[in-house]
């Protein structure tokens, strides 16, 4: 076990090289993608906890409103609180990202050796070829995508196998210790990521049926209803207090993260859509591409590989029905599931007689509570990856040793450097301006506007980075393009004006004692600083805003030098 620990050590610093080493310097995940939001979200649970409250509500955003958010990788962030206390939240964020690669490829490893065992036998061979399936599983396109997409929570992979393995163990000798860590296993699989703690639920009901169908002879009937109760009664009693507190955020009009059903039906069939040509096309393609439609740098990547496919068939083909019932099923079942709602190929819908043709996902959405959450369905190609993996070693158990390894060298080359995945990752710049220091240290209470508006949100989303020193509160929010307390004030809708922003309606031409009037507005809002930051505005449209802010709040009261104009408004009772 220790030599697979070690080998599953040295993928996950390959994926994730060279943040191993400079934890503080720069956090894995592309600039333009969620990694400011993950920043602030570990920074913020930290913070809270540290004053002894229960992070679900803030007034750090939206302001000036107090707003419901359950942090999507709550998990995380409390896992990793000694390391932000030490170090913090930047290296926290590298921390998770290189344990998450770690324990996926350590926990595919275990449940692949179980399931060489069975077909072989334990042994040094055994132990080896297992590392085929850590391979598939933690160095998969999808995942190493998701890293760059900055998504720290799907990151949590390590759950689907390592529940599955309790489930296998239950199954094939229960007792009240493995119905314990059944539970308790796919408990903290949805605790750390609701997506692979459905994957968990789903992939235990496949290997229960299939068992129960085709390996009766391998299921102890008389222990494994009250050793599958004990697993059940385990994994609700954890999940349902955190799925209450979860669920208590999403709804209202203060809540931050709203996931209502026309919002989840519209990403599902408008932008997380799944192209059948994506699974198979190697190379740098994306569809659907998301930068080329909507200007986002997020990657859609369900890439599965030739190589694991060509493994997995091999263990299709020579592995007796019985050994392979259970993994074919899996497959299946997680393959559909991938391909969401409607069959999208080659970047588009496939229809007949004009109405798109209707997968196996949709009725699901339709009946199931837990999937009309759903709006990326194409993370299910981790349940893919997985049992195309475990098909993979099946096939390659009785084939000679240097096939092991040529089999671990394909599907690691092919993954890393043949994928759609972005191989070395990208990192994000995590200098933080010298101002804000400035902000933190004024005893007077209010609010920081951060300019520029009109750029897109996750980019936007730095100015929540900034707030990790400054600790203002911002108008902005995670999903909103323009909060209300600027799409109501003359100042900043004049602004957007000036940046080239397109409103629905524009404001009358505005005068200069209009614009005074709107910028005493805000000061008495509680807006106490508003800061442009000049390198994210082209040349001409700086010089319009800085000549609005100046004829509405006078000259700028620090010019830091370092690219920030910042304006200090005075409350009234100053005046």
């Amino acid at each position: 076990m220790r030599p697979a620990a070690i080998a599953t050590f040295l993928l996950a610093a390959l994926i994730t090289w060279p943040t191993l080493i400079h934890p503080t310097s720069a956090v894995i995940g592309h600039p333009g993608n969620d990694v400011w939001n993950h920043i602030w979200g570990y920074w913020w649970v930290s913070e809270e906890l540290k004053a002894g409250r229960m992070p679900l509500v803030t007034n750090l955003m939206h302001f000036p409103d107090v707003s419901r958010l359950f942090f999507i990788d709550m998990f995380g962030s409390i896992v990793t609180l000694p390391i932000q206390w030490m170090l913090g939240p930047v290296a926290a964020i590298n921390a998770i990202v290189f344990l998450c690669f770690w324990s996926a490829g350590f926990s595919a490893w275990l449940l692949g050796r179980h399931v060489l065992t069975t077909l072989r036998g334990p042994g040094d061979v055994t132990d080896r070829l297992a590392m085929l399936v850590a391979i598939a599983y933690a160095a998969s396109p999808h995942l190493i995508a998701q890293a760059y997409n900055g998504i720290t929570e799907t990151l949590f992979a390590s759950g689907l196998p390592f529940t599955t393995l309790a489930v296998l163990r239950l199954l094939e000798r229960p007792t009240l210790r493995r119905g314990l860590v059944a539970g308790l296993t796919g408990a903290l699989s949805a605790i750390a990521n609701w997506y692979f703690g459905l994957f968990a639920a789903l992939g235990a009901v496949i290997l229960t049926f299939t068992y129960l169908w085709g390996r009766r002879d391998r299921v102890n009937w008389r222990g494994l209803p009250l050793g599958g109760i004990v697993a059940g009664v385990v994994a609700v009693s954890l999940v349902a207090p955190v799925l209450l507190g979860f669920q208590s955020t999403l709804d209202g009009a203060n809540a931050i993260v709203q996931r209502d059903p026309k919002f989840v039906w519209e990403s599902l069939i408008n932008h997380n859509m799944t192209d059948v040509v994506s699974l198979v096309h190697p190379g740098r393609f994306y569809s659907p591409d998301l930068k080329a439609l909507t200007g986002e740098d997020l990657l859609i990547v369900t890439y599965v590989g030739w190589s694991l496919a060509a493994l997995g068939g091999l263990g299709f083909a020579t592995l007796r029905a019985a050994d392979r019932v259970h993994w074919v099923v899996w497959v299946a079942v997680f393959g559909l599931l991938t391909l969401g709602p409607y069959l999208y190929f080659n970047g588009e819908y496939v229809t007949i007689d004009d109405r798109r043709i209707p997968l196996p996902f949709l009725p699901l959405f339709d009946a199931i509570p837990a999937f009309q959450r759903i709006s990326h369905p194409f993370r299910f190609v981790m349940g893919v990856q997985l049992g195309l993996g475990v098909l993979a070693v099946g096939g390659l158990a009785r084939r000679p040793q240097w096939t092991h390894a040529l089999g671990c060298v394909l599907v690691l080359a092919e993954s890393l450097l043949a994928s759609p995945a972005p191989w070395p990752l990208a990192t994000s710049d995590v200098y933080m301006p010298a101002y804000t220091q400035t902000l933190h240290d004024d005893p007077v209470p209010g609010a920081v506007v951060d300019l520029p508006i009109n750029v897109p949100n996750l980019e936007r989303a730095v100015y929540l980075y900034y707030q990790t020193v400054h600790g203002r509160p911002s108008p902005y929010s995670l999903n909103e393009l323009l909060p209300l307390i600027l799409s109501r004030s003359h100042l900043t809708r004049a602004v957007l004006i000036a940046e080239g922003g397109q409103l629905d309606s524009l404001p009358p031409s505005l005068g200069s004692l209009d614009l005074v009037v709107a910028g005493r507005a805000m000061a008495r809002l509680g807006v106490r600083y508003i800061v442009v930051h000049e390198h994210m505005y082209p040349a001409e449209r700086l010089a319009s805003v800085l000549t609005i802010l100046r004829t509405s709040l006078g000259e700028e009261t620090i010019d830091t030098g370092e690219g920030e104009r910042i304006w200090r408004l005075e409350t009234p009772e100053a005046e």
